[in-house]
């Protein structure tokens, strides 16, 4: 018997599936919500006899190792190793594919890195800077620096890559592991001058890892790129030791790696984190194993970003319960928040808000409801995201709610948020259609309307001196469209390898089919018609007026901005944000001359 037979005989069916989904006998089936779609009504069957699964609505189907090859997001070869541990099978070599194996080199390779970088932080003297900077800046205590198995990478260029070969690896083996990259002359450590935050899976291996940097070093954080066993559209951080909260408190999801270790050493440990990315279906399907109960947690400087309401949007879409909590001022983030006030840390978390009720309170402090284009602009921002609500009590509570804000009739509030509208609010709220449909499109416009492509579409076709030369001086906040600034950010991760030149496929491997769709469509726009693009003079010189058109574009955004928040602080006779406001804004003025 193989040992695929041996497993399934070993393996209810019923059992396993019962063990993510609650199901309830049927006559001689069992049933449940389908995992794999939004279900209100049960249409998800289990056969104990057939040992097989078939969902009516959606039609996936299968057996236990496609079952939990999907919910796990996993190949066949991890699914079957999973389900043989469970099952207490031994496998045969025969029964791995060469990538398993890989995969298992990798994570080898991650845990001794870890387990290296953690020895540098606590015991050697390369390490001292970095652990004065965890504990004496950050506040982390001995336990906490254990507990997460944080490290340092030393700022040099082969410290690791000279342990981990005389630990039997090859120099192509680090480079699949992603822990080392390739430089002009040879490889060198890509985590240099570092913090290290090991990234831990839900099975407790190490899959990659974040680097912070203490020597003000660009870019700020560094990822593991993706790997066999990294995919960070598809990773939280801190779920491995939070996921038994989650399922008590459900979870709160916040910005970065400090913020979740400062929680969790302030005893709330139900927060967790999407390292790197924009908040992704991937990681709240993974979520969504363990609760339905989702608070996100923002930093001050943020609260209204396109941001939020793209994830409470996805959010919603998956059926989670939805809140919104925003890191009170002074303090600019949980983490500050947590080591300051942690009583009112907790506070915070207690009293977070209903998404729809931050919907309002944004929509109120960006605008003045007292005066008839205020309130039309909050109702144009308002509508789009009140007609979705289905549920009736809820429509009727908001529109009184909204009505009594902005001193207008219920009625004409309420029949226009029953109203089906495509009109998008001021914000960028996509669902993911609309972010490919977006993708798509973009190539489709030209340099005289679309500067950030027309920008990333030359500097592709510059050599990478002028690039680098270019590249850092647009930052995130330049970006008007958050798929261009999804592929920006995968750009500048490349450009950190100390490479001689250019290629576009190794941009594209850590991007979406969506975005290496429109990298190629920006890579292959005609530009050839407007300069000699083999003019260095000229090129430079068309990317630094490109520049300046963007930085301008975003300048005068946020000149509308501050100058919406002076009115608000006029009328609440707040002097002081006024003329701190409005220094803000004549440096602004200077760069729009």
């Amino acid at each position: 018997m193989d040992s695929i037979s041996q497993i399934k005989q070993v393996l209810n069916i019923v059992d396993v599936v019962g063990s993510y989904v609650s199901l309830k006998k049927s006559g001689r089936n069992y049933k449940g919500l389908c995992p794999f779609h939004t279900d209100h009504n049960p249409s998800f069957m289990v056969s104990q006899e057939l040992q097989i699964y078939k969902c009516f609505v959606c039609n996936d189907g299968g057996d236990i190792f496609k079952f939990v090859q999907k919910i796990e997001g996993i190949d066949f070869s991890t699914a079957l190793e999973q389900l043989a541990e469970r099952a207490g099978v031994k496998l045969e070599k025969t029964d791995f594919d060469p990538l398993t194996q890989t995969k298992k080199k990798i994570v080898l390779i991650n845990e001794l890195t870890a387990k290296f970088y953690h020895y540098l932080l606590v015991e050697h003297a390369s390490g001292k800077v970095g652990l004065e900077y965890l504990k004496n800046q950050r506040g982390l205590k001995d336990e906490t620096i254990k507990d997460w198995q944080l490290g340092f990478a030393p700022d040099t260029f082969d410290t690791l890559k000279r342990f981990l070969l005389k630990h039997g690896y090859t120099e192509q083996e680090l480079l699949e592991s992603g822990v080392i990259s390739q430089s002009y002359n040879g490889t060198i450590d890509k985590f240099r001058g570092r913090i290290i935050f090991p990234f831990t899976g839900i099975d407790g291996k190490i899959l990659g890892f974040n680097g912070r940097t203490i020597f003000n070093k660009d870019p700020k954080y560094l990822n593991t790129a993706e790997t066999p066993v990294f995919h960070k559209s598809s990773f939280i951080y801190g779920l491995d030791k939070a996921r038994v909260n989650i399922k008590k408190e459900g979870v709160v999801l916040v910005e970065g790696q400090m913020d979740v270790i400062s929680a969790h050493q302030g005893g709330i440990c139900n927060v967790v984190a999407a390292t790197g990315t924009a908040l992704t279906e991937g990681q709240l399907t993974l979520l969504s194993r363990y609760t339905t109960e989702i608070t996100f947690c923002f930093d001050s400087d943020s609260a209204g970003s396109a941001a939020v309401y793209r994830a409470v949007d996805m959010a919603e879409k998956m059926n989670f319960n939805i809140k919104v909590s925003i890191i009170p001022k002074p303090y600019k983030d949980l983490d500050e928040l947590v080591k300051n006030d942690l009583v009112h840390a907790k506070d915070t978390f207690n009293n977070a808000m209903p998404a729809y009720d931050f919907f309002l309170l944004d929509a109120l402090k960006k605008n003045d409801k007292h005066t008839a284009l205020g309130k039309k602009v909050i109702i144009d921002e308002l509508t789009p995201l009140f007609s979705k609500l289905s549920n009736v009590v809820l429509l009727e509570h908001y529109a009184k709610k909204v009505a009594n804000e902005l001193d207008l009739a219920e009625e004409t509030v309420l029949s226009l948020f029953k109203k089906t509208t495509t009109t998008p609010p001021s914000f960028e709220s996509r669902s993911d259609d609309r972010f490919k449909e977006e993708a798509h499109n973009i190539a489709k416009i030209d340099y005289k309307t679309h500067p950030e492509g027309y920008l990333i579409a030359l500097l592709f076709k510059a050599n990478i001196d002028i690039q680098r030369d270019i590249a850092y001086k647009l930052h995130a906040e330049d970006f008007e469209n958050s798929v261009l600034l999804s592929i920006y950010n995968s750009y500048l991760e490349y450009l950190q390898k100390d490479t001689k030149s250019f290629n576009i496929k190794s941009v594209e491997k850590s991007l979406s089919d969506e975005e290496k769709e429109l990298v190629e469509e920006l890579y292959l726009w005609d530009l050839d018609g407007r300069f000699d693009l083999e003019n260095t003079e000229k090129l430079a010189s068309e990317l630094e007026s490109t520049l300046k058109r963007i930085k301008k574009d975003a300048a005068k955004t946020t000149l509308k901005e501050l100058t919406e928040k002076i009115k608000l602080a006029e009328l609440g006779n707040d002097f002081e944000q006024v003329e701190k406001l409005s220094k803000k804004v004549e440096r602004l003025k200077k760069l729009l001359i």
